[in-house]
């Protein structure tokens, strides 16, 4: 069933209420004005998820991986599907209404986390929520004037340039430990890439090392270098009675 309720008055002759024939004549008049008015409601609401950037960035960049695209246009049908369970409502919401806006721009904002992991910080979601129930309040009471200035203003204006829009990147952590962890597991991966670097450089870095190991060789004195060699001791002298005779510097025993 359509969410726009018949709010037009159709002017017929007391004849014809008395006789009955105006009722199929009413009927398709409300018909049509509800279809005209659901067309035009769609049309619009279209355009401005179409003007959205943080949207259009979502869903042009993968930010919600290959199905990006399809999930821009389900955040649009969930968006038509709250307004029209929230119109079923005892107390409809109402642009006027700040709660209402604020409820529908939060849902916004969930939606955007859950399909695009994307987090929103710069008001958009609250400017998107307002349009839209305005919209959807004001083709409820059969007005298509604020529609056809949605339709007017963003027709008119220049498409965003998302090349100079871009997210980005942050990650939160539960606990600091886990911060930490996700650091030092970094260094690992630095660490790795830099073992996987040029092959000239790495042989460069031999050539120096080697140079300079030579250079250390060549200022470290082997053994005995600067030193005397000791004097020979002359082997002791046996005479043939078994007395060692005992010899002092180079003289002869006696």
């Amino acid at each position: 069933s359509s969410p726009f309720g018949c709010k037009t008055r159709v002017a017929v002759c007391c004849v014809c209420i008395l006789n009955g024939a105006c009722e199929p004549l009413v009927a398709r008049t409300n018909r049509g004005l509800h279809q005209m008015v659901e067309q035009k409601f769609n049309e619009a609401i279209q355009r401005i998820f179409q003007r959205w950037t943080t949207l259009a960035l979502a869903t042009e960049q993968g930010w919600g991986g290959r199905d990006s695209m399809a999930k821009g246009r389900q955040l649009q049908a969930e968006v038509i599907e709250y307004l029209s369970a929230a119109s079923r409502k005892k107390r409809p919401p109402s642009w006027e209404n700040p709660g209402d806006c604020e409820d529908l721009a939060y849902f916004l904002y969930l939606r955007l986390d859950e399909l695009f992991s994307t987090e929103t910080d710069d008001g958009s979601p609250m400017e998107v929520a307002t349009l839209c129930l305005r919209l959807f309040n004001s083709c409820q009471q059969g007005d298509l004037s604020f529609a056809n200035q949605v339709l007017e203003v963003c027709d008119s204006a220049p498409q965003p340039d998302l090349l100079k829009s871009q997210g980005s990147e942050r990650i939160e952590y539960a606990t600091e430990e886990d911060e930490l962890l996700d650091k030092l597991d970094g260094m690992d991966i630095d660490e790795e890439s830099d073992g996987d670097g040029d092959p000239s450089c790495e042989a460069q870095d031999a050539t120096v090392a080697s140079m300079a190991m030579a250079q250390m060789t060549q200022q470290v004195p082997t053994p005995n270098e600067g030193y005397s060699k000791p004097r020979d001791v002359p082997e002791p002298i046996v005479d043939e009675d078994g007395f060692t005779s005992v010899v002092k510097g180079r003289r002869k025993p006696r």
